[in-house]
């Protein structure tokens, strides 16, 4: 396969232009109607004289078709601020950045609420304890594709949990029990592993 690069030109048909133009291989951003999602940094063909799309080159069709398999939501929670300190009590005993870890901790706790009802109802009875409660002034925003959180959705409603916010807080005080209070050292050795490649 012919790999192309930024700037790089060659004759086409433009069906808007109906005729013969030179095409000029840009990156942008494209959008994907059928997912509803637009994938950056895709290398296109574009017509030189009505900059229409003319051809995307093999290259992207792997960008392309992993954006598609992979469209990531993000979920928005609030907060007590005493529960993100937790993530940053975490981070500091990995030696990580807090604002690396949290997205990965996270995500730890929705798969493991999605692929144990045990941890599922523990995070559901912790949502509500005292630690979980109070002034929710902080905000806590984490990408997971589809398939993730449709998942560890179906669980957490099975427990009565109503809210991702009621999520969120329980799993962060799951995280204080396991990495804080030492309860749960395989836990603290999984992360230790997630933290190590971030």
């Amino acid at each position: 396969m012919k790999i192309l690069r930024e700037g790089d030109r060659e004759k086409g048909l433009c069906p808007a232009c109906e005729t013969s133009r030179t095409i000029r291989y840009e990156y942008q951003s494209v959008h994907l109607e059928a997912t509803d999602v637009d994938v950056d940094d895709v290398l296109v063909g574009s017509c030189e004289v009505c900059s229409e799309t003319v051809s995307i080159p093999p290259q992207s069709t792997p960008r392309l078709r992993e954006a598609r398999r992979s469209k990531h939501h993000t979920l928005e929670a609030r907060i007590p601020r005493h529960l993100d300190d937790v993530v940053f009590l975490i981070a500091a005993d990995l030696d990580i950045p807090a604002a690396a870890l949290r997205g990965t901790l996270l995500r730890y706790y929705m798969n493991e609420l999605s692929a144990d009802p045990k941890v599922a109802r523990r995070i559901g009875k912790l949502a509500g304890s005292e630690l979980a409660g109070g002034a929710r002034n902080a905000r806590v925003s984490l990408r997971m594709d589809a398939e993730l959180r449709d998942a560890a959705w179906c669980a957490a409603s099975e427990v009565g949990l109503s809210s991702w916010a009621d999520v969120v807080r329980g799993a962060l005080v799951a995280a204080k029990q396991d990495f804080v209070d030492g309860r749960a050292s395989v836990r603290k050795g999984d992360l230790r592993r997630f933290a190590a490649i971030i």
